[in-house]
């Protein structure tokens, strides 16, 4: 039986090996049964939407079927941790030699043109997701700012320890070879989050978001004379419940409070 057209246009929107198999499925069913399983497929979408979007800048979108999972074959014998390369995205990527990625032990992935996929099992999570969406939509500024908006949505003491850890280690990137006392206090922030207690996680991710770097860029977003490398994530970042409770104190705040934009008299730890 032919697909109804709602149907067929859903699964024109996934992969080229998702299309495959829904289509061989859908075939295979009634007009009726076509359109529960549409519903299905929409509810997924849906359900993917509202675990993506507690991390994502308030007006985003979060298209579902931009969504792809991607990783080696069991021969690469990639960690259940996956690799350093967690998520990508192609946005306005055509070029075949720019979709490949992920070089790992003579594999190789291929990425699809204007997605956000996810790297190995082990990334394919909100958090990951929303990272790469924030590129795709443009509401991502430069990598750091991206990372700084990581930090804002924390959900949960995991996610404000790792997240802490790679924006300090981007810290410790923008202080560069010159600016030692910087460098320092970054590297202490970095270290600080390895083998902590909870309690140790929270004044170091306090102390990088009141850091002068950070801050920095935070208020350039304010000025928003560049928007498209400087968002203002002071209004428009997502605060994470976790985040919101320990890191800033207020559990009802809906935009970083004034006091973290008078940072960068934090003392080096």
């Amino acid at each position: 039986m032919a697909l109804i057209p709602e149907l067929k246009e859903h699964i024109s929107k996934g992969s080229p090996k998702s299309k495959g198999v829904l289509t061989k499925a859908a075939n295979k069913m009634s007009e009726a049964q076509q359109r529960e399983f549409l519903a299905s497929l929409q509810f997924g979408d849906a359900e993917f939407q509202l675990s993506v979007a507690p991390y994502m800048p308030k007006g985003s979108t979060i298209d579902p079927s931009r969504a792809r999972l991607q990783a080696f074959p069991k021969e690469a014998g990639v960690g259940p941790e996956g690799l350093s390369l967690k998520g990508v995205s192609t946005k306005n990527v055509t070029d075949p030699e720019q979709l490949k990625s992920g070089k790992y032990r003579g594999y190789e992935l291929d990425f699809e043109p204007d997605t956000v996929t996810a790297v190995e099992a082990a990334n394919a999570n909100p958090r990951v997701f929303a990272h790469e969406y924030r590129h795709f939509e443009d509401t991502d500024g430069l990598e750091m700012i991206n990372r700084i908006q990581d930090l804002m949505a924390s959900q949960n003491l995991e996610e404000l320890t790792d997240n802490t850890r790679m924006l300090a280690e981007a810290g410790i990137g923008r202080a560069g070879v010159s600016d030692k006392k910087m460098g320092k206090l970054y590297r202490d922030l970095y270290n600080a989050t390895i083998n902590s207690s909870e309690e140790e996680t929270i004044k170091a991710a306090k102390a990088l978001m009141q850091s002068p770097k950070i801050v920095e860029l935070m208020d350039m977003g304010v000025n928003a004379y560049s928007p498209e490398l400087f968002p203002d994530v002071r209004k428009k970042g997502a605060l994470g419940p976790y985040f919101k409770r320990t890191v800033l104190g207020n559990t009802d705040a809906t935009e970083m409070p004034k006091e973290f934009r008078e940072g960068g008299r934090t003392r080096l730890i």
